[in-house]
């Protein structure tokens, strides 16, 4: 027997309060379940003792942050900070300021400080936005902008502010020596270049920089190489921050949950800069003296990203109107005539932001790092039309050695066949392994082929069943909130025993009864759905009473006080009920007595009278920790068939009978195929296809029930394309979640990928 199996249970149990009092005051948060590991019989007290610890510690106000009396004491009290600078020695010049180098002697380090220049120093508008520049830049916290440790005034009442010394040098300067000392070949390229990925690698954190300056509502105006440093250790940091300017913040940028930054010194005199900025740098609407927006910095980051790969900006001229002008009409000289060695993808990317209207550019600067990161990971870019050849040669590099080995086969196969035809007469008994060798170079060929069309398959259905359980956990996670909880509960109690007709519109008399909760419930959701937009699409939020009755939706329909018990998502029988066959309320099912579903069937949407599937999840009476909770309600998101991000050539089937037609193999998605409803004729594969397609859903979802894996040819097959009326090769990869139990994890979903055109 163990030293701790002899022990008794009361040393034990103590030992166990200590290992939770310990985590909690770290901060940590440990579950009695996992305590009580090793030690199941002790989970009940362990639970009730941990109970009677927190109520402790809230009458006394302790807690992970310590204790409260402490942050009382420190209400109302003024920190003053006081130091000084000395040594200061000039570092660089600017058209606004100067900025010097000194050592701090208060926290013995070196600060870069900036003065506005003298000769500006009268000027109110110029003392204005040196502030606003100190302003917007302490402000802004991000690794991409300068720290900003201070703000003051000499003996002589000019403006200064400290900040982090960078020790390295410009994006500017970086450029300029990598095209001084580059020389324009048919060999050198930019993706084999380390100086130009490290480039490129800076540039995608200049753009994240920008897109988080655009999520706080501020414009910086003045985007170009010279003001961004670079450090000697990795930074990237954005200067001069002197033409920002407050703006509006669209839908994109609201919903990124960051703080709208509304400087405190902002006026009339930082929005009168129309057309400020470098004109080689700034956009057409900036030229033309009108308002800034976030396009206008994509203009300017596609601008810099064109000085990058050319050594040179987009446009030129004898004089500044000359330069506008060109910029106001488009006149740039497109990347690959600069420099033909630029790879395509890179030069479309400049090319997208370079765009003459702000809708044509890049959403957000987001979007466009996202590109030039897909770059240098070898992938697809978004604003560029990849040709077949670049494809494969892409798909090559990715399985490098089974391509070397075909190349040599080939290579080897054509070698033997030449001689072999030169020398026909002599040597006509090695035709044989001639063809042999070709046989074999045109087998793995196609099987290169083949296994990259599987491999497509099972990222993408890798991707979709991600992009499901992100909305289970989104749907599991505003489910748990008190708030709702309670407002369901409330709202429950006011819901007559016989719910409402879900085939007339019997929802009027419903809502009135329900107010004001239900508006509170539908504020609730509204906020959430907002919140969560983000994250995931969605075409619509509901939640549903315990007795059915859909007590909120967003986007707002006449389906709210109508019921939906007899949904799929609401009773958990894999089809919808047929509400023709259903005479009285007694043959419904009982309230939320079926298993927990998590995606229904296909249905037509009440409102909208298309198909759509649900994304549904349980919401309780208590918390997860009660073991005794009750479901009171369902909370879900639809989504319209057709909607999910997919690639051209791709489809998606459902194995499971559907409750249209009660036939397996209903086509789901496909790339001619736009968004459909019950009225329509909806294509179904054969039944032959579809039993292959479940036989390598079980081998997924059950490898164990199976005597082997399913080989490449029974993944990879030719079928009838149900809407183009034609054969395909496709591969074929079932939709599993991973980390989910067996019921939930097997979506009966099967992705399908035919060849590109």
């Amino acid at each position: 027997m163990s030293e701790l199996e002899s022990r008794d249970p009361d040393s034990l149990i103590d030992d166990l309060l200590d290992r939770w009092e310990e985590a909690h005051e770290r901060g940590e948060s440990i579950s009695a379940e996992s305590l009580c590991a090793s030690h199941p019989e002790l989970f009940d007290e362990v639970r009730l003792r941990i109970a009677q610890l927190r109520a402790i510690d809230t009458r006394i106000g302790k807690g992970p942050l310590g204790t409260g009396f402490k942050s009382q004491k420190l209400v109302g009290v003024r920190l003053p900070v006081q130091s000084s600078i000395e040594e200061l020695e000039f570092l660089q010049r600017g058209g606004l300021g100067a900025v010097y180098v000194g050592e701090d002697m208060s926290a013995h380090r070196r600060v870069a400080v900036k003065f506005l220049h003298q000769h500006l120093a009268s000027d109110p508008v110029c003392r204005e936005r040196f502030r606003l520049e100190a302003e917007v830049t302490a402000r802004l916290e991000h690794p991409g902008v300068i720290p900003l440790y201070g703000i003051g005034e000499t003996s002589d009442g000019d403006p200064f502010y400290a900040m982090r010394f960078i020790d390295g040098q410009s994006m500017d300067d970086l450029v300029r020596s990598l095209h001084e000392h580059t020389t324009e070949t048919a060999t050198h390229r930019i993706e084999n270049d380390r100086r130009y990925r490290q480039l490129l690698t800076h540039f995608v954190s200049v753009c994240q920089t920008i897109a988080y300056a655009h999520n706080r509502g501020i414009v910086h105006r003045d985007i170009k190489p010279a003001n961004v440093m670079l450090g000697k250790y990795g930074e990237t940091i954005v200067v001069d921050w002197g033409l920002a300017i407050p703006v509006i913040r669209d839908e994109p940028f609201r919903q990124s949950g960051e703080q709208t930054l509304m400087p405190a010194l902002s006026s009339d005199s930082s929005t009168s800069g129309h057309g400020a900025g470098t004109p080689v740098y700034m956009s057409p609407e900036q030229a033309s003296k009108l308002d800034p927006t976030p396009a206008s910095d994509v203009y300017s980051l596609g601008a810099t990203l064109y000085k990058i790969l050319c050594g040179r900006p987009p446009v030129d001229g004898d004089s500044f109107a000359q330069i506008k002008q060109r910029v106001i009409d488009g006149e740039l000289t497109p990347v690959r005539e600069v420099r033909p060695s630029v790879p395509p993808p890179l030069a479309s990317i400049a090319h997208k932001a370079l765009k003459l209207k702000p809708t044509d550019r890049y959403a957000t600067a987001l979007k466009m790092a996202e590109d030039v990161e897909a770059f240098l990971a070898d992938e697809p870019v978004a604003a560029h039309q990849e040709s077949w050849v670049a494809r494969w040669m892409r798909v090559a590099r990715h399985h490098r050695s089974a391509t070397q080995t075909a190349l040599v086969a080939l290579v080897l196969g054509s070698i033997l066949a030449g001689f072999a035809f030169l020398t026909l007469g002599a040597y006509a008994t090695r035709e044989t392994y001639l063809r042999k060798d070709a046989e074999e170079a045109h087998t793995i060929t196609e099987r290169l082929r083949r296994e990259s069309m599987a491999t497509s398959a099972k990222f993408l259905a890798k991707s979709i069943g991600n992009e499901i359980d992100l909305r289970w956990r989104v749907l599991e996670a505003e489910a748990a909130s008190p708030v709702l909880r309670q407002l369901i509960l409330d709202l429950n109690a006011k819901i007559p025993e016989t719910p409402a007709d879900p085939n007339r519109d019997a929802g009027a008399l419903l809502l009135s009864a329900l107010d004001p909760e239900r508006s509170e419930l539908q504020n609730w959701l509204q906020a959430r759905y907002i919140d969560n937009q983000q994250a995931v699409k969605s075409d619509s939020w509901f939640v549903q009473g315990i007795e059915g009755t859909q007590l909120a939706r967003v986007r707002a329909g006449d389906s709210i006080g109508r019921n939906f018990r007899h949904r799929d998502y609401f009773h958990g029988r894999g089809h919808d009920l047929d509400l023709s066959t259903i005479s009285n309320d007694a043959d419904m099912p009982k309230p939320l007595s079926g298993r927990i579903v998590h995606m229904s069937a296909a249905y037509e949407s009440t409102n909208t009278r298309t198909l759509k599937v649900s994304f549904s999840v349980p919401i309780y009476d208590a918390e997860v920790e009660n073991y005794a909770r009750q479901r009171i309600g369902v909370m879900g998101m639809s989504v319209e068939l057709g909607d999910f991000a997919m690639d051209p050539n791709t489809w998606l089937i459902d194995t499971r009978p559907d409750q249209f037609e009660k036939q397996r193999g209903l086509l789901l998605q496909h790339p001619d195929l736009g968004q459909r409803s019950e009225r329509d004729e909806l294509p179904h594969l054969s039944d032959a296809w579809v039993t292959r397609m479940l036989q390598l859903r079980r081998q997924r979802a059950y490898p164990s029930e199976m005597a082997a894996p399913r080989t490449l040819e029974e993944m990879v097959v030719e079928i009838d394309d149900p809407i183009r009326d034609e054969r395909a090769l496709v591969a074929m990869e079932p939709v599993m979640i991973r980390g989910r139990s067996a019921e939930v994890a097997d979506t009966g979903w099967i992705v399908v990928v035919s060849e590109a055109e």
